[in-house]
């Protein structure tokens, strides 16, 4: 038996990649249980699957799945977990910002508090301000349909219970966090250390983590609702208040109301319209994406 499946999403990690392996087999072999480490090249442009087929051929316990095309991490993720055997399935980044050594707290936790998943989520974040921004955002509007959304990390280790769940899940939305809390509330968070990542560029360009705001907001079945909902509250009350503002300038100050209130009750009107409809755009466009059964993935070679 297996007890652990390390999965990786690697994409032109061919600089840092031979080294994020070695530490992440140095770590499994101290915890001494039987492991497996699955590396999947997510449409790498640079050498990444040469590095891949050397570390296969270096350590008996890497495993390398090639995807025909870039699908992106959370994709690659349901690759590795139709394909791992784990008791356990541990997820980590390919750039060594997070420290492979903690996976055994990680491990331990989610044995003591016989728990589903556990997150190692970083103790000190630094990013740019643009990316902080971008990450406020989505974790505010993430907490309109779950208060646990915005809490999780690509670190994580979880059962195969859940795995199990997961996987069943068909199609090519496909978020994993989202997916896991729609099966559990028996979830921990553990902060750890993590370190500038290795790679020269990053993965996710602010147009990536605009598309990913979007998948993730259209699997939930509710969440864009809410925030239309949410947004429709707010602008009543400013047109309420900005219709009083108006009103009363026209009592004390003899100003007509005229071309300036009928130009912000368009732009008011105009604007939740547009937002309402991008919404339901987006419903749609994920409908036929579902009903012409879209792959999630497609493996163009495996070792």
């Amino acid at each position: 038996m297996t007890e652990f499946s390390v999965i990786i999403p690697v994409f032109n990690a061919e600089s840092c990649l031979e080294q994020t392996t070695q530490k992440i087999v140095e770590a499994m072999d101290l915890m001494n249980k039987p492991y497996e480490i699955i590396l999947i090249d997510d449409g790498s442009r640079d050498h990444s699957w040469e590095k891949i087929k050397q570390l296969k051929n270096t350590y008996s316990t890497v495993k390398g799945i090639r995807l025909n095309k870039n699908y992106g991490q959370h994709n690659v993720m349901l690759c590795g977990l139709n394909n791992c055997n784990g008791n356990y399935i541990i997820t980590i980044d390919d750039d060594l910002e997070q420290n492979p050594k903690d996976i055994e707290q990680l491990y331990k936790i989610i044995i003591d508090k016989k728990i589903d998943v556990v997150y190692g989520i970083p103790a000190h974040v630094k990013k740019s301000f643009t990316r902080r921004l971008l990450t406020f955002v989505y974790k505010f509007t993430s907490r309109i349909e779950n208060k646990n959304a915005d809490k999780g990390s690509s670190f994580r280790i979880f059962t195969s219970k859940m795995k199990d769940n997961v996987v069943n899940h068909t199609g090519s939305l496909f978020f994993l966090d989202e997916i896991l809390l729609w099966y559990t509330n028996k979830v921990d968070y553990h902060k750890v250390q993590y370190a500038p990542s290795q790679k020269k560029q990053s993965g996710y360009s602010y147009n990536a983590l605009f598309d990913l705001s979007l998948r993730i907001s259209s699997i939930s079945s509710t969440m864009p609702l809410r925030i239309v909902r949410t947004l429709g509250f707010y602008i009543f009350i400013a047109s309420f208040v900005l219709a009083g503002v108006f009103i009363a300038r026209k009592f004390m100050f003899k100003v007509p109301m005229g071309y300036t209130s009928l130009i912000v009750a368009i732009l008011f009107s105009t604007g939740i319209i547009t937002f309402s409809l991008g919404i339901i755009g987006e419903y749609l466009g994920n409908l036929i994406a579902l009903s012409n059964k879209k792959p999630a993935y497609f493996i163009h070679e495996k070792i």
